[in-house]
């Protein structure tokens, strides 16, 4: 990751260099119990100034394996050409609920050895999504009840116990500029900027933290300002282990009011930036119709 200097406090101004740069692995993995591990993503940064080359920063021969912390047990992984990322081939490792697994990455890069590593805690059993069929039949946008309220896309779950972080990704199949809802309660927006940030729009992620997982069930109401098309949506609902939260909650976070920079909280040992965290998805569809 490249380094940052800072001319003075509070002003925000950075000096930006190639002395400033150190070469760092960068991960990118999730395990998911009961499935097997695959697109481990281990790239390299590059200097801030200097071109971005897709095919340059994929890490194709590194060292990188998985150990069963129960264990103690070691599994190779192998990098996957078609999907440029690392993967198990073999039949005997499961990742279960409530397990640790740590990923040890070795690699050269810009001529220096370097190792990153990282422990995940999987969350353990008992999420799902309990929500009726009724709960999540199609609604007008901003369909309103009997006394004039609003309804909502109401999502109940079952957590897992010592999971307090729940994060939901919302995604419009059906997104294009002729199902944007542009008569929103929210904004104007034009179709210039339907067109020009159609994915900021689609894709929609919130969260709940500081959940108390001890409860038999927890009810939570999406707000429509998550929901800018007509259509149909996935809302895949994740519980997810602490390197998750943390990463979600500090990657977009990383300057201060008074204008400091930090890096967004890794749960990386050694040489390696990035996430490699572990969790439990579910996932239910709703219809929003015009």
């Amino acid at each position: 990751m490249a380094g940052i200097i800072f001319s003075s406090c509070g002003q925000g101004v950075v000096e930006i260099g190639q002395n400033t740069y150190e070469p760092k692995i960068v991960i990118e993995g999730y395990l998911y119990p009961g499935q097997p591990v695959r697109n481990i993503r281990i790239t390299r940064n590059i200097p801030l100034n200097a071109a971005a080359d897709p095919s340059s920063i994929i890490v194709a021969n590194a060292d990188v394996k998985l150990t069963d912390l129960q264990t103690n047990k070691d599994y190779q992984l192998t990098f996957n050409v078609q999907k440029f990322s690392y993967e198990y081939s073999g039949n005997d490792l499961r990742i279960d609920y409530g397990n640790s697994y740590k990923l040890t990455v070795n690699a050269a890069i810009d001529g220096k050895s370097l190792s990153a590593s990282s422990v995940t805690n999987v969350p353990n059993a008992g999420f799902k999504i309990n929500s009726v069929l009724s709960e999540l039949q199609p609604l007008y946008y901003r369909e309103r009840d009997g006394n004039g309220n609003v309804k909502n896309f109401s999502i109940t779950f079952s957590p897992s116990i010592g999971t307090n972080f729940y994060a939901f990704s919302i995604a419009a199949i059906d997104a294009s500029d002729s199902t944007f809802i542009y008569n929103n309660a929210y904004v104007n927006v034009s179709h210039d900027d339907v067109t020009k940030n159609l994915d900021g729009y689609r894709y929609q992620l919130i969260w709940l933290q500081d959940i108390n997982s001890f409860g038999s069930e927890i009810k939570y109401n999406l707000d429509w300002i998550h929901f800018w098309f007509y259509g149909k949506y996935r809302i895949i609902v994740y519980a997810g282990d602490d390197n998750y939260k943390n990463f979600v909650l500090t990657y977009k976070n990383v300057q201060e009011f008074d204008g400091n920079f930090h890096e967004p909280q890794m749960n990386m040992q050694g040489d390696g930036i990035g996430i490699f965290g572990s969790v439990v998805a579910d996932t239910v569809y709703v219809s929003v119709k015009k």
